[in-house]
């Protein structure tokens, strides 16, 4: 880890210093016909990009990549830093939650004339993996891999208690219900699900059933929902908490802080628990028990059924380079190559090219539980990106909203807020929060 942030703390100075001695905004290396790149994740992610990359340069001496990684919450730090400096990588990978951020400030260039002109081919992607990385309209990236929010649950746990597996969409009543006849079969220590984690979009689903864009307006100056959509959320899980579907306030509380591993749901003592369904495979591979996957529920007379967001990780070209067709001749490659994405296999989500999907899906084996939980993660995604509603980023507020609301609703279970109170409470702080 420190030669990493060795790595990283050298080339942020030499790409500083070379945009100060440059005077303008020319990515670096481009004289040398080197193409700079950058991404996030863990060891194993790096593993597989740097994989790609070395295919890559081989079909393509004329280039040399230049590549640049770190942990999520780090990545995001420096490349704010590199933003700043007028030295943003040539393409980068960005995730849904800063793309309204990053296009709105021109730093993800509009991709559709290489589209158009056949630079970058999305001839085989869905409306919805497209939609998922556009801003105002316009495509900023190629996804990489789109994941959405869906359930996780424990097989293995529910057919000991003997209960049914969650459906499909189900309604928030029939949800509620659900989970309120679990908790008496369940056994001492264990609880039926995980109420208000840090998985945000609980709450940007069920606005979004109501007709809202999402937790704010498109251009972020307003929060998306009413105070009658908030309360009737806050109202549902306050309810399921005081059923004991997920245990007292401090189990809730610790249980957000813990890694998978050491976590009720890694313990195999909670029955389902919200998260990306790119998760899914991951979790199956840490635990015995044989999990599954559901989508989200619907709220009760929703006029928008299909609501879930396709979080995309996706590649963009900086609004800062001139390497505009190296680059993209690079995304088209780290998209649409089966070679590339079979080292990747699904590590981000499920890649946006249906024919990527379908190579995929032949090779796995069912009765492999990861291979399972892969498959259901391609069919789920492929459902829900071809029947999602228009999505085009969340704009630079929307992660201060979320974490209000979520502590809102913490205070309602602590007893210190009444419903009402902590709906006028989040939006009060909405006026600040959104200027």
């Amino acid at each position: 880890m420190k030669k990493r942030v060795l790595v990283w703390s050298l080339l942020l100075v030499l790409l500083v210093v070379g945009q100060a001695a440059a005077g303008g905004n020319r990515a670096a290396g481009a004289a040398s016909g080197e193409l700079s790149v950058a991404w996030w994740g863990g060891d194993l992610r790096h593993q597989k990009t740097l994989d790609m990359i070395k295919i890559y340069e081989q079909r393509n001496p004329g280039i040399k990549v230049v590549s640049q990684y770190a942990a999520y919450t780090d990545y995001w730090v420096r490349m704010a830093t590199l933003a700043a400096a007028g030295s943003l990588p040539d393409t980068y990978l960005v995730q849904l939650t800063y793309v309204g951020e990053y296009a709105s400030r021109g730093l993800m260039r509009p991709l559709q004339d290489l589209i158009n002109a056949g630079k970058i081919n999305t001839s085989k992607f869905t409306r919805g993996a497209l939609s998922g990385s556009s801003y105002n309209g316009q495509v900023v990236g190629i996804t990489l891999g789109d994941t959405t929010a869906g359930m996780v649950y424990n097989k293995t746990l529910l057919d000991r208690i003997g209960h049914p597996i969650p459906r499909d969409q189900m309604t928030y009543s029939e949800f509620g219900n659900y989970l309120k006849t679990m908790v008496p079969k369940l056994p001492r220590g264990s609880y039926a699900f995980i109420l208000n984690n840090n998985n945000e979009a609980a709450i940007e689903n069920f606005a979004r059933n109501y007709g809202c864009y999402g937790v704010t307006t498109q251009d972020g100056k307003a929060l998306g929902y009413t105070k009658e959509i908030l309360a009737n959320y806050y109202n549902f899980h306050y309810d399921l908490f005081r059923s004991g579907v997920s245990g007292p306030i401090e189990v809730v509380l610790e249980d957000k802080t813990k890694q998978f591993g050491d976590s009720l749901s890694g313990k195999g003592q909670m029955a389902l628990w919200l998260t990306n369904v790119n998760q899914g495979k991951i979790f199956q591979a840490s635990v015995q028990d044989e999990l599954g996957m559901a989508r989200y529920p619907v709220a009760d007379n929703a006029s928008v059924r299909h609501a879930e967001v396709a979080v995309c990780s996706t590649w963009a070209i900086s609004g800062q380079t001139r390497k505009v067709d190296e680059a993209a001749h690079f995304i088209n490659f780290m998209v649409n190559d089966w070679d590339a994405q079979k080292i990747y296999d699904m590590d981000i989500g499920v890649p946006g090219s249906t024919d990527i999907q379908g190579q995929l899906m032949g090779l796995l084996n069912r009765s492999n539980r990861i291979d399972a939980m892969k498959g259901r993660e391609i069919q789920m995604m492929q459902d829900i990106l071809g029947s999602i509603e228009p999505f085009n980023g969340r704009p630079a507020s929307y992660g201060a909203i979320v974490i209000d609301m979520q502590r809102k609703l913490d205070e309602v279970f602590f007893g210190n807020m009444t419903v009402n109170q902590a709906v006028d409470a989040h939006f009060a702080a909405a006026q600040t929060l959104l200027q």
